[in-house]
């Protein structure tokens, strides 16, 4: 096993560039049995990065002045990227969004602050459910219809219709989420994250993925009358593809070689 990597970073840029360095130079390369890309290999490694000031600009990594390395993301990206996470739009040829459940989670969070104070531990936002492992079964049916409603009134405060209906169309690619929580507390008047992938892509996934969450807790901080604070991130398998390795030893100014003999 690959030992964990523990990283000290100063912005989400910085992060990145760190763990790509970290990775290529010490992950394990292994060859993906079952997933989104079957056959091919990645390296990838167990790993917890504390970034302490997660708001810096730009929020995207910024490649070699004069570098023709296409930039993993923009800021238009990012800014886009948040309204996925507040909402539970799901478009035709999506299986899940992470705004599917975090969009119920985000206002009462912020509400609960206000309400039973800034000294609990209540405030975890979870991403997926138990069932959702069934979500790579074919042969396996799974639905629910959840409600949260006003006992005296009835008013339906939210709902959600969950199956695997997904999984019927042999053409659909079974998953399930990446992202599996997000973790708050408040500390010195500052709202931090705690962010957890169980399995996390890092050249094209992580960027976009921390800048979206960057956004969400800005706006959460301002919406409880907090400042911003830090975020840590953590991954039992952060890890680059194989059709990306060219161009993350091109940013890293390193040829093949580091990889030989893992």
């Amino acid at each position: 096993m690959s030992k964990i990597a523990f990283i000290e970073a100063t912005s989400i840029p910085d992060a990145w560039f760190q763990a790509l360095w970290t990775i290529m130079h010490q992950g394990r390369k292994y060859l993906i049995t079952k997933g989104s890309y079957e056959g091919i290999h990645r390296v990838g490694m167990p790993i917890t990065i504390n970034i302490q000031q997660p708001g810096s600009r730009p929020l995207h990594p910024l490649m070699p002045e004069g570098s023709n390395i296409p930039p993993p993301t923009s800021e238009q990206d990012i800014n886009d990227y948040l309204s996925y996470l507040m909402t539970g739009e799901k478009q035709e040829n999506e299986h899940y969004t992470y705004g599917e459940d975090l969009h119920w989670l985000i206002e009462w969070v912020i509400k609960h602050y206000e309400e039973a104070g800034h000294g609990n531990n209540h405030c975890y936002m979870a991403v997926g459910r138990p069932e959702t492992v069934y979500f790579y079964d074919r042969d396996i049916g799974y639905e629910e219809s959840i409600k949260i409603f006003n006992p005296e009134t009835g008013e339906i405060i939210k709902q959600r219709h969950i199956s695997n209906e997904w999984n019927k169309n042999p053409d659909n690619k079974p998953s399930s989420q990446c992202l599996r929580g997000i973790d708050t507390w408040i500390d010195k008047n500052k709202l931090h994250f705690w962010v957890y992938f169980r399995s996390w892509d890092l050249w094209g996934g992580f960027p976009v993925n921390l800048g979206g969450i960057q956004l969400l807790k800005e706006y959460m901080a301002g919406e409880i009358g907090v400042e911003d604070g830090i975020m840590v991130v953590s991954c039992k398998d952060l890890h680059v593809y194989e059709h990306t390795w060219v161009v993350a030893l091109m940013r890293l100014r390193k040829d093949k070689s580091i990889l030989e003999g893992r």
